[in-house]
């Protein structure tokens, strides 16, 4: 399968637009219904197989590297993973959702570190769905239990709680997936919106309801990509709709890295080129 997709594309600090190409390279995986997709900062990709209670590691070829597989609550176990991030590079971080809790390990997967959820709703998570790692070293987590987010400093204490239901506009009814955008801001997913937080967890602006239909997959660098059915729709971080990207299959979650786009669909990861007008010209 090898086709091209044009679509245009909102440049973070002129917000022009330019045409871009995207050719399908390639896919990879023999996956159950993951829900997570994450990149290492030198391009490896980690997956969470939700369906086989797996956390699988490949390279940028897409051959798998290794991987952590099992049901069960020990170190090596899993009860339905929900979320990978990878972009810590040497730890990995993996939203555990019913055995309450973020397990970390490092870049070959071997086991780390247990960071336990508990039942004091001031102070600790409960079916944490998602996670990502700061520049500054500390975690985001949703907090399913709770409809929060959960900020957890470099000394795995809680620091900061923002969008439950003391927090107005800002408050949280569906949250999916989180992300960071910029490095600066938070990004998350909640059912048919787009809720934007500062790093301090106040709420600036919601917007992606005229766009979104059923959203499941969330990525962030200096746009948005929401993946919604088969589709992939862009933002700007201000709330601007960019362009949607029709792939042909449900998505359920999305990565980015240099020109590669990666499509996790139900069962394998697809891999596009992305080829801007301005690369062309170059």
């Amino acid at each position: 399968m090898r086709f091209i997709l044009l679509f245009s594309l909102c440049f973070s600090s002129l917000f022009s637009y330019a045409q871009v190409k995207s050719t399908f390279l390639f896919k990879f995986g023999n996956l159950s219904d993951p829900r997570g997709i994450s990149l290492s900062p030198t391009g490896e990709i980690y997956i969470a197989d939700t369906g086989n209670n797996s956390v699988k590691k490949f390279s940028k070829s897409g051959q798998l590297v290794c991987e952590v597989t099992g049901y069960g609550w020990g170190e090596l176990e899993f009860d339905q993973p929900y979320d990978v991030d990878a972009s810590a590079g040497i730890s990995i971080y993996v939203a555990d959702y019913n055995n309450h809790r973020i397990q970390r390990f490092d870049k070959n997967l071997n086991y780390v570190a247990t960071l336990q959820g508990g039942s004091d709703r001031e102070k600790f998570f409960g079916f944490p769905k998602s996670v990502v790692f700061s520049k500054f070293g500390e975690l985001f987590i949703i907090d399913d239990e709770n409809l929060r987010c959960v900020k957890i400093n470099k000394f795995n204490r809680v620091e900061k709680t923002f969008g439950g239901i003391e927090a107005g506009q800002g408050r949280l009814v569906n949250p999916i997936q989180i992300a960071i955008v910029n490095q600066n801001l938070i990004a998350v997913l909640d059912g048919n919106y787009i809720l934007i937080y500062d790093y301090y967890g106040n709420f600036l602006n919601k917007f992606g309801a005229e766009h979104l239909k059923n959203p499941t997959g969330l990525f962030a660098d200096s746009s948005i990509y929401v993946a919604d059915g088969e589709d992939i729709l862009i933002f700007s971080p201000e709330g601007k709709f960019v362009d949607k990207i029709s792939i042909g299959e449900r998505v359920y979650d999305i990565a980015r890295r240099g020109p590669l786009l990666y499509c996790l669909t139900d069962k394998e990861v697809l891999v596009y080129k992305l080829m801007f007008s301005k690369d062309e010209e170059d």
